[in-house]
Order: C-alpha cells, then structure tokens, then sequence
C-alpha cells in the first residue's frame, strides 16, 4: 500500500509585525484617549461659573470624563489581547518553520522509499521484509507528524478565535464600563508614578527587576498611560520601549498634523513633526526586517524624545533585539546630528550590521543609533545658529552627552536577556569625544570601544584611561582633517587617540582623497561600503581583532597646515582653505572647520601659531 505524505501546515494568515503594527494604532489611539479623559477629569468647570448652569456643566464634565474613562479601560483590555495575540503568534511562526522543515524532509524519505520500492527485486524476500518494515517505520512518523500539523492548524484558528472573542469583549458600553470598574483594574497613574520613582533613582537594574513583576494588563495600561516615560526609560525591555516609542511618534504625528491643517503649529512644534515623521519613515524602510523564527519586526525605537534639545530631538534606534543579540554595538555620531539625521546613520550601521553578521558565525547582532545629545549643530547652516555651532570647539557637550550615553548603555545592560551580550561602543568625530566622556566620567559599560575620525579624547591622555589594556581601537584616515586637531599639540578636544604614545589598537582606513575639496568627504567615508575601515569596525563587533598599524609619530604624518596647504596645491588652487564650499548636508560640517572660522573659535585650532 503506498504511503500518504504528510501535508504541509496551513499558512499563518497574521504575522507577528502585522500585528503588532495593529497593536501600535490601537494604543495611540488609547493613550489619546486617556489623556482627553485625565484632561477632562481635573479641568471641570471654571471657577467662575455658578448657579444652575455651572451646576448643569459640571454634571455633564463628570459624566463625559465617565464614559471616557469606559472607553480608556476598553483599550487597556484590547491592547493586553493584542499583545498576548502577538506573543502566541511568534510562538506559532517559530513551530510552523520547524513542522515544514520536519515534513519536508520525511517525505522526502517516503518519495526515496517509493522508489526503492519500484526498483526491488520482487523476488528478494530478504529485501521485500526490509521494505515492509520500512513502510511500517514511515507510516508511524507520518502519523505523528501530521497529528502535530493537525494541532498547529487548530492551535492558529483558536488563536484567532480567542483575539476575536477578547476585542468582542470590550466592543459596547457596557463592557467598557464593567472594565473600568472591575476591581482588579490597573491603576496606570499609580504605577506611573512607581516607575518614575525607580526612573529618578538611577538604577535600571531595579527598574528591570520592578518591571518583571508586572502583569500583561499592568504593562498594556502603563505603556497606554505614559508611553513617554515607559519608551525612554533604562532597564525597560527594548521590545516594550519601542510599542511605548512608537505608540508616542503615532500620537504626535496625528496631533501636530492636525495643529498643521489648522495653522496653528509653532515653530518648535513643526520641528517636532518633523522628528515623528523622520522616525516614521526610517522604521518604515525597515519594516522588512523580519525574525525569520518569530516573524517579529527587528527594527526598535528604543529612544523618542521630539522635543528635546529646543527641537533638535533625541532618538536611538537598534536593527535586532539588543536585548537577545551576542553582539551588540551602538553608534554615536557627531557634529550635526539631531533626530532627522537619524535614516542616513541607521543606514550605516545596516552595512556595519551585516558585515559583523557574517564574522561571527552562529552569533547574532544587533546595531543601535544613539542620537540622545545635544550634538553641535546649526539647522540650515552657520548663520542659523552659529553659536550652537561654534561649541564644537569646546567638550561641554561632549561631557553632558557623555553622561546621557553611559546611562543609555546601562540601561541596554539591564535589560539584556541570557548570558551578557559583547557591547562595542562606537564614536565618530565629536561622537569619539563623547564616547570618551562617557568611559573617564561615567564608567561606561562596554567591552571595546571604536574611535574613528576622532578629533580628541577628551580627559584621557592615554589608552588604558579609556578602556583595559586592548579594547581601545581606532580608525584614523591620513588626510581627515578632524583626525589632526589634537596633534601634535593637545587640542581643545583632548589628545589625538592614534598617536602610537597613546597606546590605542590602530586599524587600516583608507587614506582618502588628497585634494582639499575632498578633505571632509575623507571625514565622513568611515562607513562607506567596501570600506577598510567598515571591515576593520565589523571585527571589533564581532569580537576580533582587526588589523594594526602603527600610530603616528611626529614625522611621519602630515599636520593639518602641511595637510591644508598642499592639498591646495595638489588640487591646482581652483579651491582654497578658507572658500571651500560645500552643498547640502556638508555645509555645516565642512564651514565648521574653515580656517577663518576655527580661529573665532579659538586659538587652539591654529596650528601655524
């Protein structure tokens, strides 16, 4: 009797990113809710009012602020549904991959029994037994396997049933308000206030520890209640940070829009949108990125914060879960950056991401962006706000940032999950400075540190002051004009970390070009595909050792006024030191390091005196 393959498991109609992008619009939705709710509940009526009127506008502020309430209490309930919903669906995408795995290849060995089965000697009694009790053998694992595909078939349709029963609970008023009053409802303003408390004390460990004690429900109602401070808050996982972050930009976007539709929108608020929007959009062109075992998205908003820095906004965002990576590196970039520089570094990191991935074998990794600092900028150029500028001649903010990335780090510490992820933390230009800051000043907790296109440590006049002996590495490209202005002289920003008497690992970059109009394309090229300065970062990720080579000695380098002046020369004096100008986003970096401007900035970037 021929053998029945065993059928494959039905497709999994709802993917884990698909509900979870569900989940996001429902709690935005939520959270507006409650914060009309809250809003209506402490306002009532003016003071002013009396009488009969004022007793009429009072009841009804009671009674709206009620079935507002009702209405936010029906949210908590369908988000903690939505959530649960989402965890059973990794765990069905996770079994599905391997029951198609497992059937695929058991009848692969019914088509092979098949076959010999077709080419035996009828004859051969010895030979026909051994086929019957291979027959035998398949159709016993046949029958189990399908007994599994069969239950992972039921499995996904009671899961949609359950989610389907679970919104349809909560779908009237009535429901809403036995929600509201049910006496094991969450008290969101309470365990705010909790975890604020744990926030201001400075200990994500005991944050993480606090939070693990939650239920499904106290979270749905907490990260609905006050997203802010659930998204941006150390020790909280990365996977709830970013439903809490996203749940924030989704709000905001749909609230300044409709202040933009109105005109009533400030100035900070337009800038506020556009830092939502930028998230948005780079969380987007990540949406692909898809846990192949769980079908969970793997891009996390771990950092939302718009308003920050008088708009200039702080954002991080990580491609895999930080949380349940090996390795895990995060990036702080330097001059000019702000929330809607975010796409074009989380593009670099992509390329750093990938490359790693294929040094560590078995190992997973995971690339954060870490834009939570008030950075030197100037939004449009000097002449916005050149004084914001010009503080890229001081470590003022390379200090205070510092501060900020080294809590980030212990929070990412705090919330890691297993054995103790291999952190690599990497600056660039005044992000090194920062970098640097946050290792003598803060005791940063990385296991290597990267410094490229650094322009000083700050405090740390060697090395081992940064990191133990060996996990210092830096990359620091001949004719980068940053690289020199702690060289030979200790500049403004501290030493110059590839000099051979400061003790770091040097790796091999590109040169760059030599002409002067290229000089700060050189300083920007770090993270160029095909780089030898991403392979070399992609080492330190992966926990190797990249190539090294020697450190500069007096000599053996050119200084920056050797460097200026014959990169002039080279280039035919069609452009020169102080008229290079540049487009776009290079306006600010390259005026920034100017000669005419580096002197209003200070005598310390004149190397001629």
């Amino acid at each position: 009797m021929a053998l029945v393959r065993v059928s494959q498991p039905d497709p999994l109609r709802t993917t884990s990113a698909a509900a979870a992008s569900a989940t996001s619009g429902v709690r935005a939705t939520g959270e507006s809710m409650s914060d009309a709710q809250e809003s209506m509940a402490s306002q009532g009526t003016p003071a002013s009012w009396t009488g009969d009127a004022s007793q009429a506008a009072a009841n009804e502020f009671t009674a709206l602020s009620a079935r507002l309430d009702a209405a936010s209490a029906a949210f908590v309930r369908a988000v903690t549904v939505l959530d649960a919903f989402d965890d059973t669906l990794q765990t069905l995408s996770s079994r599905r991959i391997d029951l198609v795995e497992r059937v695929s290849e058991l009848n692969g060995r019914i088509d092979t029994y098949d076959a010999d089965v077709a080419a035996s000697d009828k004859d051969d009694a010895t030979a026909q037994e051994a086929l019957v009790q291979r027959s035998a053998n398949l159709e016993r694992e046949a029958t189990a396997l399908q007994a599994d595909v069969d239950a992972w078939n039921r499995d996904q349709e009671s899961a949609e049933q359950t989610v389907i029963a679970g919104l349809q609970g909560v779908d009237t008023v009535a429901e809403g308000q036995s929600a509201a009053s049910a006496p094991n409802r969450a008290d969101a303003a309470a365990l705010a206030d909790q975890l604020q408390q744990k926030v201001d004390s400075g200990d994500p460990e005991a944050v993480a520890d606090w939070w693990s004690g939650l239920s499904p429900e106290q979270v749905a109602a907490l990260v609905m209640h006050s997203p802010q401070l659930v998204g941006n808050a150390g020790g909280v996982p990365s996977e709830v940070r970013d439903e809490a972050n996203r749940t924030s930009m989704l709000s905001d976007i749909d609230y300044l829009t409709q202040r933009r539709d109105d005109g009533q929108l400030t100035d900070l608020e337009r800038q506020q949108l556009m830092n939502a929007e930028d998230a948005r959009d780079t969380l987007d062109d990540y949406q692909d990125r898809i846990d192949p075992e769980t079908g969970e998205n793997q891009a996390f908003l771990l950092v939302y914060r718009p308003d920050a820095f008088n708009g200039d906004g702080g954002v991080a965002m990580s491609l895999g879960n930080p949380d349940t990576a090996d390795d895990v590196t995060s990036f702080v970039p330097g001059l000019t950056s702000e929330a809607t520089s975010l796409s074009g570094n989380v593009e670099s990191m992509d390329r750093l991401m990938q490359l790693a991935d294929g040094k560590n074998g078995d190992r997973s990794v995971a690339a954060i962006t870490w834009i939570d600092y008030d950075a030197p900028s100037s939004g449009e150029g000097l002449t916005d706000d050149p004084w914001d500028f010009l503080q890229v001649a001081g470590q003022g903010k390379a200090t205070d940032g510092g501060e900020r990335f080294a809590d980030f780090v212990d929070g990412m510490r705090a919330s890691d999950q297993g054995p103790d992820a291999h952190f690599t933390a990497i600056g660039h230009s005044y992000g090194s400075t920062t970098v640097s800051h946050a290792a003598t000043d803060n005791d940063l907790q990385v296991d290597d540190m990267v410094l490229i296109g650094s322009p000083g440590t700050g405090s740390a006049d060697t090395a081992t002051d940064l990191m133990p002996e060996g996990h210092l590495f830096v990359g620091s490209a001949d004719y980068d004009p940053v690289t020199l202005l702690g060289s030979p002289a200790i500049g403004a920003l501290g030493h110059d970390p590839a000099q051979a008497d400061f003790g770091a690992h040097r790796f091999e970059v590109d040169p760059g070009s030599y002409r002067v109009q290229d000089l700060f394309e050189n300083h920007s090229s770090y993270f160029n595909e095909g780089s030898t300065s991403l392979d070399a970062m992609a080492d330190v990720v992966a926990g190797q050792t990249p190539d090294e080579v020697d450190g500069r000695t007096l000599g053996s380098y050119q200084t920056l006024d050797t460097l200026v002046v014959g990169s002039s020369v080279v280039s035919g004096g069609e452009q020169i030191w102080n008229g290079v100008e540049w487009t776009g986003g290079q306006v600010a970096d390259a005026a920034g390091w100017t000669w005419d401007r580096a002197k209003d900035a200070g005598s310390w970037l004149n190397p001629f005196d």
